[in-house]
């Protein structure tokens, strides 16, 4: 790889940035990122397909060690009741995790909550809502022969739950509470769904 090829593309990289914390994904331009990058339009597209791959190229890396980190989380291996409350546990420990992550990587995660909107990101935190139900939700039917009261919850329940949490870490994010607060506030929103599971289904 030519070392012009490398630099075009990291002048495209920092421009797109740019461009999109100040306008958004859907208010910009290919034209005004190349623009602003001093290269011409046909070099872009020696780089990138679209300005949805332009944008995925600025966040994927990120937003894939997020994800992976969710999955590791969610790994689900119920064989007691031993183990339903160990999850229990674990849940908020993991949550701190992944707030942690996002604010190491403050410029990637107010690019994609503030500035997706158009892009295929633009529904991250609602399809993170959507998984974390389907875990709980296979949590809570792996974990029901350990219950003293097995209740079928719904998943317009679960969501509400999920929501909270979620929304609460994010919103904090956004708001600029720091990582120490948005961690403690999280942790409040997680003791409060999980005492009212145990509660629920007698754990």
């Amino acid at each position: 790889m030519s070392y012009d090829f490398e630099k075009t593309h990291e002048l495209i990289l920092k421009s797109a940035m740019r461009t999109f914390k100040e306008i958004g994904f859907r208010n910009a331009s290919i034209r005004n990122i190349c623009k602003d990058a001093g290269v011409t339009n046909g070099a872009f597209y020696a780089h990138f397909k679209s300005k949805d791959d332009l944008f995925a190229a600025l966040v994927s890396e990120k937003l894939n060690v997020f994800n992976e980190s969710y999955r590791e989380m969610c790994d689900i291996n119920i064989n007691s009741v031993d183990d339903v409350m160990r999850m229990f546990d674990m849940s908020y420990s993991s949550i701190e995790t992944l707030i942690h992550y996002v604010y190491s990587e403050q410029d990637v995660f107010m690019l994609i909550l503030k500035s997706s909107g158009g892009s295929s990101y633009e529904s991250f935190i609602n399809e993170l809502i959507t998984e974390e139900c389907k875990n709980t939700m296979l949590f809570l039917d792996s974990s029901k022969k350990f219950m003293k009261r097995p209740e079928n919850i719904s998943e317009r329940f679960i969501r509400l739950g999920a929501s909270m949490v979620i929304n609460s870490m994010f919103e904090a994010f956004l708001e600029g509470v720091s990582e120490e607060d948005n961690i403690r506030e999280t942790k409040i929103a997680s003791d409060f769904c999980i005492a009212g599971y145990r509660e629920l289904l007698g754990l």
